[in-house]
């Protein structure tokens, strides 16, 4: 098997391992956050792997089935700007907000079941005027995220550098996972104040410096198995992706925050909709793209 091919199985059992462990009722019970951001995990990564994969598939020198991990960009992006263009609409958004109560993911209103405001807002309600600048920054980076990995994708396999795409995808996850960590172990052990506490309360400075550096010396490892560049260039791009993906986050939250939300969707339990599994990237994929393109 090829190094990305050995990355994609070696990443699936690693987290079906974790999924499985967690699943024991013991544990299940101890830790039901992490079981259900786990879940999500396995099932957002047996997609994507199994796209990769299939749409690897060489046929007489071409790939026949690359189309795959072109409708799962599509499919992806498409999710997140829906998350972000109902909440412009009251009504979608008051069905948002009671989806939400329901999972105890938002404050309940104390005397109803229901939002006091999902009926007085009718159906043909038209857009509502606080659409500003940050709205309309978050609808073109995820666009420009959309079409940078289709771009990503199909330069990189005319190059035959399948493992580019893998490494730029989960260095930006990597991050996330390391800041969350060194964020809940260190969060205001070392600087008194959190990182953008008016946007992001819970992004601290600790996670930022410690999981961010974690993170790229951790993709550059990978780096140096699955693509072409040398070691030094790996930690660069890689650190590169961590700064532009804290940056990516605090665009999201700074969104959600004017929109007084904490969670923008329900589709992956744990994680709080796909816009904010992809926040990290909306940033610096695109600009990797653009000088990938050109190297």
């Amino acid at each position: 098997m090829t190094a990305d091919t050995w990355f994609v199985v070696s990443l699936m059992l690693t987290v079906s391992t974790v999924w499985g462990a967690l699943a024991y009722p013991c544990i299940r019970l101890r830790l039901p956050k992490i079981y259900f951001i786990a879940r999500s995990w396995w099932w957002m990564l047996a997609t994507l792997c199994s796209c990769y994969v299939i749409a690897k598939i060489d046929l007489n020198n071409q790939h026949p089935y690359a189309w795959l991990l072109t409708v799962f960009f599509l499919l992806m992006g498409s999710r997140a700007l829906y998350e972000i263009i109902r909440l412009w609409r009251p009504n979608s958004k008051a069905h948002l907000i009671y989806k939400l109560q329901q999972r105890g993911l938002h404050p309940s209103t104390p005397t109803d079941h229901k939002p006091a405001f999902l009926n007085a807002i009718p159906h043909s309600s038209p857009l509502t005027p606080t659409i500003n600048g940050i709205d309309i920054a978050l609808v073109l980076a995820t666009i420009s995220l959309t079409i940078s990995l289709i771009v990503l994708q199909h330069v990189a396999w005319q190059r035959g550098e399948y493992g580019v795409l893998l490494f730029v995808l989960f260095s930006s996850q990597f991050n996330d996972i390391a800041q969350y960590l060194c964020g809940k172990w260190l969060k205001n052990k070392l600087f008194k104040r959190n990182l953008a506490p008016t946007i992001s309360p819970n992004k601290s400075i600790e996670g930022a410096l410690f999981g961010g550096f974690a993170a790229a010396v951790l993709a550059t490892i990978f780096g140096i198995w699955l693509t072409p560049f040398d070691g030094w260039l790996c930690f660069i791009i890689a650190y590169g992706l961590v700064v532009s993906g804290i940056a990516g986050d605090l665009l999201e939250s700074a969104f959600k925050r004017q929109h007084g939300i904490k969670d923008i969707g329900t589709l992956l339990a744990g994680h709080g909709g796909i816009l904010d599994r992809i926040d990290s990237l909306l940033i610096g994929v695109p600009l990797f793209t653009l000088v990938y393109w050109f190297y």
